[in-house]
């Protein structure tokens, strides 16, 4: 297993209610951040205000599904924890991107490593060998 998915497997939250509480109240900091830029800049638009609030609420359901699925099935526990996980990473990117368009200071090696970790987790790990091509062929990185 990759350094990514071990910290998925080894998370642990204090109990239950965090692990749902942790990343709605990030997602809460991010709109408000956002929304607070867009204010601030002059681009406040209510139709990209939705589409935001639209995908919020969406990974608020993956969580939620999570959970019914953890508690009802016996599903693992780090099963929800790594949804968990990847949405507070999410979000706390999202959250530096939005501080650093208010003028706000983020130190270099702090943005560097949540854009690291936020680029590792979209893409997969950077250890691949391979790529696959969007025909389905692969193709060896040079």
């Amino acid at each position: 297993m990759n350094e990514i998915t071990n910290i998925f497997v080894d998370v642990s939250f204090h109990d239950g209610g965090w692990i749902m509480l942790i990343p709605v109240t990030l997602m809460g900091i991010d709109v408000l951040t956002g929304v607070i830029h867009a204010w601030a800049s002059g681009h406040l638009k209510s139709y990209k205000m939705r589409e935001g609030l639209g995908r919020k609420f969406g990974e608020i359901m993956i969580l939620f599904i999570g959970q019914l699925f953890t508690a009802g099935m016996n599903f693992p526990f780090y099963i929800l924890s790594a949804f968990s996980l990847y949405i507070i990473l999410m979000e706390i990117v999202s959250i530096c991107e939005n501080l650093k368009k208010l003028g706000v200071p983020i130190p270099k090696f702090v943005d560097k490593a949540l854009n690291s970790m936020n680029e590792e987790i979209q893409n997969g790990s950077t250890d691949s060998k391979e790529e696959v091509k969007m025909n389905g062929d692969r193709e060896s990185k040079a």
